[in-house]
């Protein structure tokens, strides 16, 4: 049985060439992605003018491979990359996650840069932190017990 479609992720501060509306990450098939509309197209747009920027992603692992649960990542052109990981020829770690068991979903994206990235994965707790898709008391807990403190993710705060 196959997971229900994802929604739409949408990467605040990245818009349509066309039409300026905001833009997100939908997954296609299981292995393919495409840029989209974070909304309804709007009127008079002539269709997606799929930005040209880098972005940090956010994967999120189901069930948890070992210790990991997350993978964050760069890319300059998103679809190409995530088909690269969900076909377990990107990240080491995302290949044997899928190798054993596990869907990947993509949950966050943020425009950013490599150094963003590394920034980001400095920090060790922020796929944690940042991940829509993990329970809410896990993060008040790390809040709680001081691991709260966070640099903005790039685009602004989370």
């Amino acid at each position: 049985m196959s997971p229900p479609p994802a929604p739409v992720v949408a990467c605040p501060g990245l818009a349509c060439a066309a039409c300026g509306a905001w833009v997100g990450c939908e997954r296609v098939t299981q292995t393919r992605w495409a840029w989209v509309h974070a909304g309804l197209r709007p009127p008079g747009c002539p269709g997606l003018a799929p930005p040209a920027a880098t972005v940090v992603y956010l994967l999120h692992f189901v069930p948890a491979y070992r210790h990991a649960r997350h993978y964050l990542g760069f890319a300059d052109d998103l679809p190409a990359r995530l088909h690269t990981q969900a076909s377990g020829r990107g990240a080491r770690l995302v290949a044997v996650a899928l190798a054993a068991g596990c869907q990947i979903s993509l949950v966050r994206l943020w425009p950013g840069t490599r150094d963003d990235e590394r920034r980001m994965k400095n920090q060790r707790a922020v796929p944690r932190l940042l991940c829509p898709a993990c329970p809410t008391r896990a993060h008040a807990r790390r809040l709680a017990a001081g691991q709260g403190v966070l640099l903005d993710p790039p685009g602004g705060a989370a």
